[in-house]
């Protein structure tokens, strides 16, 4: 073993079929002096082993295919993925695939999507033992790093791999990575640009590619971050991860067809992929092809029922597609994950709370309960200008409404549907995302567009004032418009606008409308906007 790691203190996980590869695997890691080693014979089991290891696996080793017992089962690189996307496998654990000669070039291209490393059957006790000692030495080279990360303290975490890596040290490529990909979490574009560049001009690494394509996202540039990935996926067609950003640079573009597509490949390459089944299936539905989004929803449904990487909020999406087809049993069984979270969360959120009245919505119009649905709805409205109501809610709301009032009066429909597009047309994406969710009730869509488009026209008289230089016009005009809307975009507007032109009013009267901006944006400038948000 590498000097400074007792093996008598890992403990190991290995995952097969075979009884047989099983044992002999074990022997291996015993010989190695690993005293603790656990087995599973599918992905399925060893989730929850996984999920409740306490402490955590050092070594995870599974086979990459397993024999198919129904259309939900899952591989070896959809259980990686999946942990990684739940972030539930800490970083110090080695993560190690075994497949055969026929399944090489999946699992080579899963060394992309931070697998430790992969063995190719048949392999002998020796190479075992090279391949895990090289992994076990890089995961103490940068036990430092992965302290920092489990103490929460990224920025040092991100600085210790900087210096790895400009000190040339032996692991300085991990090192690259982990600090890039810290940097890009901590918001410090130009630190990863930076590590990215570096290890470009040295290298072409396919994920550096991808991590560029990433940070033109973060500054806005979809376009430019599209043919990056364009690029990169010419050269390395399986490279699954390369197909969810091009998805979010899609939308970004508001090419939401195009999304589909790429959100399809990466299903199509890890099929038992809850997220990617969950993202697919929730654009499927604002696309109005719910039958495609109701089976790929329910697919993460069976998929990912005890799995940390299920979201509810692509629960709600499988009963609002449930409606369109007439699902009855699929709405209850959408239900019934969110009954069976409630029981594991006593004091369950706000945010459960508003997907749980999402779904007793979807189900009462299925069940044509038409008192039931509008009391759900109404609950649902009164939030809406609640801090703690996201974008994603404001969508489950019209998307439900569209449905309901096709078939039956709406009191307060319209007026509802004008609130949510006037707090949440933040971007033209966003504006065209909420026009798609109200696209069943043409009227309903006429109503969001016409609210999106009066908020951008006040915005643009309020500025006008500026032109004449009457800057308090401007600004109690921004303050009254961003309270009436609770748009974050005219919130942040205003604050600009004040800190720009502030010096031109009395201090007392500054003083006053900065409170007013300052309150307006503690409360909603951090509201939601994703299509499909994490879980609890």
């Amino acid at each position: 073993m590498p000097a400074g790691v007792d093996p008598s203190r890992l403990k190991a996980l290995i995952i097969d079929e075979g009884e047989l590869t099983r044992s002999v695997l074990s022997n291996m890691l015993r010989d190695l002096g690993v005293a603790h080693v656990h087995s599973a014979r599918r992905p399925e089991a060893a989730r929850s082993m996984i999920k409740g290891a306490s402490p955590a696996y050092d070594i995870i080793i599974t086979d990459f295919h397993f024999s198919r017992q129904s259309s939900h089962d899952l591989t070896g690189q959809d259980l990686l993925d999946e942990l990684r996307q739940a972030r539930g496998l800490p970083m110090q654990t080695a993560f190690i695939m075994v497949t055969d000669e026929a399944r090489y070039q999946h699992v080579a291209d899963a060394v992309e999507g931070a697998l430790d490393d992969y063995l190719l059957k048949p392999f002998n006790a020796r190479q075992f033992d090279e391949r895990l000692r090289v992994i076990l030495e890089r995961k103490h080279a940068l036990r430092e790093v992965f302290a920092a990360i489990d103490a929460s303290d990224f920025v040092l975490a991100a600085q210790l791999c900087e210096a790895m890596f400009a000190a040339s040290a032996t692991y300085r490529v991990y090192a690259a990575r982990i600090g890039s990909e810290l940097y890009l979490r901590l918001g410090q574009i130009d630190a990863a640009k930076r590590m990215f560049e570096a290890l470009l001009a040295t290298k072409a690494v396919p994920w550096a590619r991808l991590g560029l394509a990433k940070i033109e996202l973060a500054n806005a540039d979809s376009a430019t971050a599209c043919r990056t990935l364009e690029t990169l996926l010419a050269d390395n067609p399986a490279y699954v991860d390369a197909y969810d950003v091009y998805g979010r640079a899609l939308l970004e573009e508001m090419k939401f067809e195009a999304a589909v597509e790429m959100l399809g490949k990466a299903v199509q390459i890890t099929p038992g992929n809850v997220a990617r089944l969950q993202k697919l299936g929730s654009l499927q539905l604002f696309l109005g092809d719910s039958e495609a989004a109701a089976r790929h929803l329910g697919a993460a449904l069976n998929i990912g029922l005890h799995s940390r990487a299920l979201d509810f909020q692509g629960v709600v999406a499988l009963g609002i597609a449930c409606v369109d087809t007439g699902d009855e049993d699929g709405c209850d069984r959408a239900q019934q994950c969110l009954q069976d979270a409630i029981a594991r969360y006593p004091t369950y959120s706000y945010r459960l709370q508003m997907l749980v009245l999402a779904l007793e919505a979807a189900m009462s119009m299925l069940l044509r309960r038409q008192e039931a649905s509008l009391a759900a709805l109404g609950q649902m409205a009164a939030q809406l200008d609640q801090p703690e109501f996201t974008f994603e809610m404001a969508c489950n709301l019209l998307q439900l409404l569209s449905r309901c009032a096709r078939n039956q009066r709406v009191p307060g429909a319209m007026r509802w549907a004008e609130l949510a597009a006037q707090r949440y047309a933040i971007s033209k994406p966003r504006t065209r995302l909420l026009e798609m969710a109200a696209v069943q009730l043409p009227s309903l869509e006429t109503a969001v567009r016409n609210a999106a488009a009066g908020i951008n026209e006040a915005a643009r008289d309020a500025m006008t004032h500026l032109v004449s230089k009457k800057h308090q016009l401007t600004l109690e005009a921004l303050l009254e418009l961003a309270g009436r809307s609770l748009n974050t975009r005219i919130i942040k507007l205003a604050r600009a606008t004040l800190n720009h032109h502030g010096q031109q009013l009395p201090a007392p009267l500054a003083q006053r409308i900065g409170e007013g901006i300052d309150d307006l944006h503690q409360r909603y400038a951090e509201g939601g906007h994703r299509i499909v948000e994490r879980r609890e």
